[in-house]
């Protein structure tokens, strides 16, 4: 099991999912000796499909070989993979 420790005291998002736990007092130290699994950092992403088909659909249009796939540049555009997750949605949850 990958643990990961965090800096402040937060609220737990999605408590229904079970891939956390609360570790009892008695557990704490033991817990807290772990080895922390590097992330995975995630550079490229595909585009959705409809947008992929009007980029190739342009890159036709403009006489460009398709030789490649169309990827997401996320460090171009400035976007990591984590930062959806962490962004609260505004307004009165359903």
């Amino acid at each position: 099991m990958a643990s990961k420790t965090e800096e402040e005291v937060r609220e737990i998002d999605r408590v229904m999912y079970h891939d956390w736990r609360m570790v009892p007092k008695h557990e704490e130290e033991a817990f807290k000796k772990f080895t922390p699994v590097a992330e995975e950092t995630i550079r490229y992403l595909p585009y959705p499909p409809l947008l992929r088909a009007m980029i190739l659909a342009q890159w036709q249009k403009e006489g460009k070989p398709i030789t490649e796939e169309p990827m997401i540049d996320l460090e171009k555009v400035g976007i990591s993979p984590h930062q959806g997750a962490k962004k609260k949605a505004a307004g009165t949850p359903v």
